[in-house]
């Protein structure tokens, strides 16, 4: 069978909006996140999340050498996380070093109960493809174990500089794809890892939709490959702090409820 989908919106998407002086409630935000279609919120540990009500939590974390994984998911397991997705260690890390923390994050996990994934990322030991698989693989020889794996692949396409058609230049390694549960789905080109997704909330830029494209290969593959059940994901589309999300952009939050529309839209489309 293939598997379900299901989005969640960053609550990043909502930080200091509409504006830092302004800044909606956390209640206000929740209701925004359900009333837009999303069944849970991502976002790092934090009391607030509390009150998100029914929406489900993924948790999100940087982790290295220097961390305690323990008292991180400790946290994330306390707001009720189903799932945690990190970003591991420093780019500069020794890939030894790198494994052993993966080892130790993942134990972390096993202990409080959550699922978890390593993400690709910039600026942590899997910015880039090479690093990521060399970690895959260092990691199964080590422990026997396969590394689980939440794809951004902006960060991957970026490093790279990839022209448009991106899809088959992410299909890298079909057999990490395959079981990957998690996907962070930013809106990118090959120059700038977050793109305008709308020209106003409603209209999609040339952009956007050249990104449509791998957005339908990697959903149509899944749904014919993935090993999984269901796979989760997020229109990771930043407002502020990091400003992913530039002064000339348009709004973002109403960008990510477009993205996430999109999304259910277009997978019942490829499985049609």
């Amino acid at each position: 069978m293939k598997p379900t989908l299901r989005t969640f919106a960053t609550a990043w998407s909502l930080r200091q909006y509409p504006t830092q002086a302004d800044e909606w409630a956390w209640a206000k935000k929740f209701d925004a996140i359900r009333g837009a279609g999303f069944g849970g919120v991502m976002s790092p540990p934090r009391v607030e999340l509390a009150g998100r009500g029914d929406l489900d939590y993924w948790a999100m974390g940087s982790l290295g050498p220097e961390h305690d994984p323990a008292a991180y998911f400790a946290s994330a397991a306390e707001l009720g996380a189903t799932h945690a997705t990190i970003q591991l260690a420093d780019v500069d890390t020794p890939l030894a070093e790198a494994v052993t923390v993966a080892e130790r994050v993942l134990a972390a996990a096993d202990a409080a109960g959550i699922p978890a994934t390593i993400e690709s990322h910039r600026d942590t030991f899997t910015e880039t493809p090479d690093r990521m698989w060399a970690l895959v693989d260092a990691f199964a020889e080590r422990t026997g174990r396969e590394l689980p794996v939440c794809f951004d692949h902006s960060h991957f396409a970026v490093v790279r500089h990839f022209a448009a058609p991106y899809w088959p230049k992410l299909n890298e390694r079909p057999d990490v794809l395959a079981r990957c549960p998690r996907f962070h789905l930013r809106p990118f080109t090959g120059h700038h890892c977050q793109i305008p997704a709308t020209m106003d909330g409603e209209h999609p830029t040339p952009e956007y939709q050249l990104w449509g494209d791998y957005l339908d290969g990697l959903f149509g593959w899944l749904q014919a490959n993935s090993t999984q059940s269901e796979i989760c994901v997020c229109p990771e589309l930043g407002n502020a702090a990091p400003a992913y999300g530039l002064s000339c952009f348009p709004d973002v939050w109403r960008d990510a409820r477009y993205v996430g529309a999109d999304f259910r839209r277009r997978w019942a489309a490829v499985g049609a």
